[in-house]
């Protein structure tokens, strides 16, 4: 990718989903400037094929084309992990307990369960850092989010996934409105993925989406949506506001991670104040009083996950960070980035960063001054080096 054609891409992309398809390559076919151009750029999503093949997981976690469940057993029993049951239903979610791993392997390997149990938002890389089960595949790489949350030592967006034939994830959009990266490691799955819009037709009088997506039912409906099988050693690239459910046809195991990056930051952003702006209304009798902008941010964080001093720092540690990368400083960092990629990242951090001084928040001064100090220097500092490049 050129440098004139990245800077070209961040102000002339018209993200326009009615005549979208679904494409399938394959991994040795796809570079990464094929991915940012025609995929993460434009919001699009795709099926990569054989992505898995050299992963030490393909080796480990399967034998004789099955689960290789003694292989939990001995390596990882002793882990904790986060599990879902799929008949127990609990404001519009699946009840999760805390199992150790050992006892949900002895689960799975009994044919006759009486329960449906999908372990699932595993941090098992967290747990075992040194443990190079999988490794990012490069069209991924450029990945702000957990960039930020390791250097940070935060809470990750890299999970595994492992559930029996028919266990499922209900309908919804991925936290933050980021995109998300979902490779079976061995199983087949079924997802419905909705352009964003799409999501609409289906909701309930009170605005509700529904738990799960009967699409038999609605077949004479005008809905657009894509139904996709992923094979094992499959990749899906869910875009930012794809809703989507999945099942699992058989019993999988799957490596995901959610993302942001320059491609969706804005998409991130304007995630952030729909989401504040129906806090304020919530609470919109607490207006006139001097707590109103400090409820509205434990609120917004509590549902968004984030608040806006939160976003702010992070687009600010990422400018800063791509500045000094530019300047070719030694900085720490698992994704090697061309001279290109930095001034795209760059300019969009810059772009955001523009959005953020013009809100009402950052003009009525109701955001810690420190934040704000930082953010501002930042800001002088990445729009003197884009002026200067």
């Amino acid at each position: 990718m050129k440098k004139s054609e990245a800077l070209n891409i961040v102000q002339n992309v018209d993200l326009c989903y009615s005549n979208c398809k679904l494409i399938t390559v394959d991994n040795c076919d796809i570079t990464y400037n094929d991915f940012f151009k025609n995929f993460m750029i434009r919001n699009l999503p795709c099926l990569i094929k054989n992505v898995s093949l050299s992963w030490e997981s393909t080796r480990k976690w399967i034998k004789d084309n099955k689960i290789n469940y003694d292989y939990f057993l001995e390596v990882y029993g002793d882990l904790d992990a986060p599990v879902a049951d799929c008949d127990s239903i609990h404001f519009n979610a699946h009840n999760k307990i805390n199992m150790k791993v050992k006892d949900y392997f002895h689960y799975l390997k009994n044919d006759e369960r009486d329960k449906l149990l999908y372990l699932k938002d595993w941090h098992l890389k967290r747990l075992r850092p040194n443990d190079t089960f999988y490794a990012v595949p490069e069209i991924f790489s450029s990945d702000w989010l957990n960039e930020f949350a390791n250097d940070h030592g935060d809470d990750d967006f890299m999970f595994v996934y492992i559930g029996p034939q028919n266990s499922w994830t209900p309908f919804h959009a991925d936290v933050y409105s980021s995109f998300s990266w979902s490779v079976n490691v061995i199983g087949k799955k079924k997802w419905l993925l909705f352009p964003p819009g799409e999501e609409n037709k289906i909701k309930d009088k009170l605005g509700n989406p529904p738990l799960f997506y009967n699409d038999c039912k609605d077949k004479n409906l005008d809905i657009k949506y894509f139904e996709i099988i992923q094979e094992t050693g499959d990749a899906l690239f869910v875009p930012s506001g794809w809703h989507h459910q999945v099942v699992n046809i058989m019993d999988t195991i799957s490596v995901n991670h959610n993302w942001v990056n320059g491609c969706n930051i804005e998409q991130m952003w304007t995630s952030l104040q729909n989401n504040l702006t129906s806090v304020e209304n919530e609470i919109e009798e607490l207006r006139d009083t001097e707590e109103f902008s400090d409820q509205c941010q434990l609120i917004l964080k509590s549902v968004f996950g984030m608040d806006f001093n939160m976003f702010i720092s992070f687009v600010t540690y990422i400018g800063k960070k791509r500045l000094s990368q530019a300047k070719g400083e030694n900085v720490d960092s698992n994704c090697e980035l061309e001279m290109t990629h930095i001034i795209f990242d760059l300019k969009m951090v810059l772009k955001i960063m523009c959005l953020i001084q013009d809100h009402p928040l950052v003009l009525n001064n109701n955001l810690p001054p420190y934040i704000i100090t930082y953010f501002m220097d930042t800001k002088t500092l990445i729009s003197d080096f884009i002026k200067l490049d």
